[in-house]
Formats: structure tokens, C-alpha cells, sequence
């Protein structure tokens, strides 16, 4: 017959035990059970209890066992938990409880046996609950936990039963679990775990019963005997196991991983040597560039010089009315019927001669035809007797051509004749 709990219980100082596990009790947990203050013992598992776990429970600080499991329990885990220095066994399991685990909790530092399986638990695992060094069993499954497996866990170096199954964590396996000598089960199946499995699980020796499928795992599976069934693994991304029945052999995967290894060292060795070899042609043909330049004589300047200048006498216009003194009859040295020959050095010291075209009063050329005719000329005979043209310039104030200078040659022989014509 069912009975509310609620109603039928008062305050008992001296109780210091009360079992009402599996009978048909309804109602709510009274607030007045706080004041027990003698009770080590709570056990009202197995119920129709609804509502939520009151805090005032935290002021029975003689208390060592709670178990409010498989019940209708719903709010949040009373923070006030925290204060129960003594707890070692927490069971709240198979209720409706929501919210997150408070931090609180991590003070129960005597704390062995925590359950809260089956609810709608949600947030990240605390990292607080590495405080739990005396934890023998530690049991989150089928709850709404998130994020990765805190690596505190693995400094539970009592932990005989890890079950984080059902729930949405994510990440990698971490390694430091693989330090639980004392572990015998572990459930990680049903998350979202990626990544390898940690080289430390193969430590495990107290291992029996381990479940990781329904992941995202790949990578070689542990070689004990907890993964023996294919039931353990099944699900996962990518395992695999030499000698295990459903999973492809490591040594091909790791085979065809060591080729792909050594072409890629073979590829960066030769293009590094490929760049070697261009960086050194490219220095080769540097330096003798550089080199040619060099040894280059004034002469070849000069004519470098005047390549530049081209048909234009615009770059050395300021040289050759210096080199000419502004045309001074000092460097005259001929006269012809279109122009006056003068002789002229240079900043460089090399001589050109210079043809000055005489110019008409308005200052025109007096025929610019026969100017145009002679550069054309210049520009497109070649032969041993004929003077090279350098240059010109076209302004109208100093028209003038600049030729190659040749001492005792055939230009210094015309320029003697014209300058004694002159005469």
C-alpha cells in the first residue's frame, strides 16, 4: 500500500540508521531529516519519491551512506552535499535529477562509491572530482556530459569501475587512465571520442571487462583481453589489431604509412637538391657578369655610354659643349660645306670629333635633308674607311653628330683637308 513519506516521518536526534529501500513510498524527502544529526546511514533507494533532494541534508554531518536512487527525484544536486566530510557512498541514480555536478562535491575527499547514472545531468566533468583519490567505482553513464574526459581521472589510482558511457564527450582517450593499475571495467562507449587509443591501456593488467564502441577511435587496439570480444570495439572509425578477428592487420596500415614516410623524404631531398644546383648556376653566372663588368676597359664604357645615348645626344649634350668649350675655334680642327669639325675630350678621356651643321639666320639647319642623309648614311654602312657615329643632337640651337676619332685615320686626314680650305 502506498505510503507518503513525508508525512509519516518526524525528527528522531538519536536515529542513526533508516533502510526504506524498495517499498511503495510517495511523496517528498522532508527538510527535517537534516537534524539527525547522529544518522550515518539513508537508504531510501527503489521508491516513488518525487521532487527535490533538500539541502538541509548537508547538516546531517555524521552521515556515510546516501542512497536516494531509482526514484522520480528531480532539480539540481544540492551543493550542500559538499559538506558531508564523512560520505563515502553516493547513490542518485535512475532519478530525473538535471543541471550540472556543483564543485562542491570535490570536497568529499572520503567519498568511494559515486553513482549518478540514468539522469539528465549536462556540462563538462569537473575536474574537481580528481579530489576523489579514495574512489572506488565512478559511475556518469547515460547522462548529457560534454567536452573531453578530464585528465584528473586518471589520479584515481583506486578506481576499480569507470562507466562515462551514453553520454556526448568528446576528444581523445586520455593516456593518464592507462595508470589506473586497480581498474577492472570501463565503459566509454556511446560518446564521441576520436583520436588513438592511448599506447598506456596496454598496462591495464586488472582489465577485464572494457567497452569502447560507438566512437570515433581509430588506430591499434590494445593487445588484452578486455578487447578480445568484437562487441567491446565494434563501431569506430578506424581500428585495427594484428591477430583480431573483424579489424584489419596495423602492419599493412603501417606499411603503406612508412612508404608514404620515405617518399616524402625522398621528394624534399631532391628538390632541396634541385634548388642547391639552381642557386649555385644562378651565383656561377652572377659572378661573371660581375666580373665582365670589371674587366671592361674605359673604352667599352664609353661605348656602353653611347649605346645608351643612341640616336639622341640628349645625355651628353652638357659633355660635348664642354668638351668643345661651347664649339671654340681652339677645337676646331675642319670645315666642311654643312658643318665645322671640332675635337673634343671627354670626362672619361676618351676624343670624339664633333660636326657642328652650320644654321640658317632664323635658326634652322641650312639643309636638313642632307642632315638626315649623313645620320641615315652613318647608321647603316658599315665599312673599315668610315668613321662610327655615336650620336647626334637635333636641337635647333647646337644641331651636331659625334664620331669616333681617329688619329692619323682617315678622319684626321679629312679634317686636315677642310681645315686648310679654310685657310
Amino acid at each position: 500500500m502506498p505510503w507518503d513519506l513525508a508525512e509519516s516521518f518526524g525528527v528522531y536526534p538519536t536515529l542513526n540508521y533508516i533502510d526504506l529501500s524498495s517499498n511503495n513510498f510517495y511523496g517528498e524527502l522532508s527538510e527535517k531529516w537534516g537534524q539527525c544529526h547522529r544518522l550515518t546511514n539513508l537508504n531510501i533507494s527503489n521508491n516513488n519519491i518525487s521532487g527535490a533532494i533538500p539541502p538541509q541534508l548537508g547538516k546531517a554531518i555524521q552521515l556515510q551512506q546516501l542512497d536516494l536512487s531509482a526514484n522520480h527525484l528531480s532539480g539540481k544536486i544540492p551543493k550542500e552535499l559538499g559538506m558531508l566530510p564523512l560520505l563515502f557512498k553516493l547513490l542518485l541514480g535512475n532519478n530525473n535529477i538535471s543541471g550540472s555536478i556543483p564543485l562542491e562535491l570535490g570536497h568529499l575527499s572520503n567519498l568511494e562509491i559515486l553513482d549518478l547514472a540514468s539522469n539528465n545531468i549536462s556540462g563538462p566533468i569537473p575536474k574537481q572530482l580528481g579530489n576523489f583519490w579514495k574512489l572506488r567505482s565512478f559511475n556518469l553513464s547515460e547522462n548529457r556530459f560534454v567536452d573531453s574526459i578530464p585528465d584528473e581521472i586518471g589520479k584515481m589510482h583506486h578506481l576499480e569501475s569507470l562507466d562515462l558511457s551514453q553520454n556526448m564527450l568528446t576528444g581523445e582517450v586520455p593516456p593518464l587512465l592507462g595508470e589506473l593499475q586497480n581498474l577492472e571495467t570501463l565503459n566509454l562507449s556511446h560518446n564521441e571520442l576520436s583520436g588513438t587509443i592511448p599506447h598506456t591501456f596496454d598496462y591495464l593488467i586488472s582489465l577485464t571487462v572494457a567497452d569502447i564502441s560507438y566512437n570515433q577511435l581509430e588506430g591499434p587496439l590494445p593487445n588484452i583481453k578486455a578487447f578480445a570480444s568484437f562487441e567491446a570495439f565494434k563501431n569506430n572509425k578506424g581500428l585495427c589489431g594484428n591477430n583480431v578477428t573483424h579489424l584489419k592487420p596495423c602492419g599493412a596500415s603501417r606499411k603503406r604509412a612508412s612508404k608514404f614516410s620515405i617518399l616524402i623524404v625522398v621528394l624534399l631531398i631532391v628538390s632541396t637538391l634541385l634548388f642547391l644546383f639552381a642557386f649555385i648556376i644562378g651565383i656561377y653566372f652572377l659572378f661573371q657578369k660581375l666580373r665582365k663588368r670589371k674587366t671592361k676597359s674605359p673604352e667599352a664604357d664609353v661605348e656602353d655610354l653611347f649605346a645608351i645615348w643612341g640616336h639622341d645626344g640628349e645625355l651628353l649634350y652638357e659633355h660635348i659643349i664642354q668638351g668643345t668649350e661651347n664649339f671654340s675655334s681652339k677645337q676646331c680642327i675642319g670645315t666642311g660645306g654643312y658643318g665645322t669639325v671640332y675635337k673634343a675630350e671627354l670626362p672619361t678621356g676618351r676624343v670624339v670629333a664633333v660636326k657642328k651643321l652650320h644654321s640658317s639666320e632664323d635658326g634652322d639647319m641650312a639643309d636638313l635633308k642632307a642632315f638626315k642623309s649623313e645620320i641615315h648614311a652613318s647608321t647603316q654602312i658599315r665599312h673599315r674607311n668610315i668613321v662610327k657615329l655615336y650620336g647626334f643632337s637635333s636641337f635647333a640651337e647646337n644641331s651636331f653628330l659625334v664620331y669616333e676619332f681617329m688619329e692619323k685615320g682617315v678622319c684626321e686626314t679629312f679634317y686636315a683637308t677642310t681645315k686648310k680650305q679654310k685657310d
